[in-house]
């Protein structure tokens, strides 16, 4: 499906190499209450088969400071222009978009449509008191774009990834608990910096 994206103006999807640099990881404060561990469900054994396979490189054959490397494939999506492309798409075939904002669910009987499909997010736990929806904190940081800087790189708990519109730098820290039950929009400066300076040892 997304490979139709292919070859689109503004590259809206593309496949990018992705390099596993392995060391030791960044310790770093887990957001979470006292007690709790979740099992977070995955999927990776059941579309194995859909994701080039990655491969070890050893030295000489990668240009990082580190002896253990691995190397695969990803589709990388510059959000930018991909959504653009979708928004053009719902456009062409007849689509309307307009702005509304809801304070209840009851307000929905309000819209014409007979089928609503519900995409809040984490809005939902607001306008439908869900209060089994969990916020999620999570950062990135932007560097200015480099054409020549079209892969990413996985270092002691920083993902960078070169996009179109920019370098994007983010602590994944602890795994997927980082940021776990942290409803803060404040940016962290000192995250930022920390993670930019990670990845620069490698360069």
């Amino acid at each position: 499906m997304y490979q139709s994206y292919l070859g689109l103006a503004g590259n809206p999807v593309e496949w990018t190499d992705r390099y596993f640099i392995s060391g030791p990881q960044r310790s770093r404060e887990v957001r979470k209450e006292a007690g709790e561990e979740l099992d977070f469900v995955r999927y990776m054994d059941r579309i194995a088969d859909t994701n080039p396979r990655g491969v070890a490189l050893a030295p000489g054959q990668h240009p990082f400071p580190a002896e253990r490397v691995s190397k695969t494939v990803s589709l990388t999506f510059n959000v930018a222009s991909y959504s653009r492309q979708l928004v053009n798409d719902f456009l062409i075939e007849g689509g309307t978009i307009e702005r509304r904002e809801f304070r209840t669910p009851g307000e929905l009987a309000s819209l014409p449509e007979k089928t609503i499909v519900n995409a809040t997010g984490y809005g939902a736990r607001s306008l439908f008191g869900d209060e089994s929806l969990v916020p999620v904190r999570g950062q990135i940081t932007w560097l200015i774009p480099q054409p020549e800087i079209n892969y990413g790189v996985i270092y002691k708990g920083v993902l960078m990834l070169g996009r179109r519109d920019g370098i994007v730098v983010q602590s994944i820290g602890s795994g997927e608990m980082e940021g776990y039950n942290d409803p803060s929009e404040t940016p962290d400066r000192a995250e930022a910096e920390s993670a930019v300076k990670t990845v620069a040892e490698l360069f």
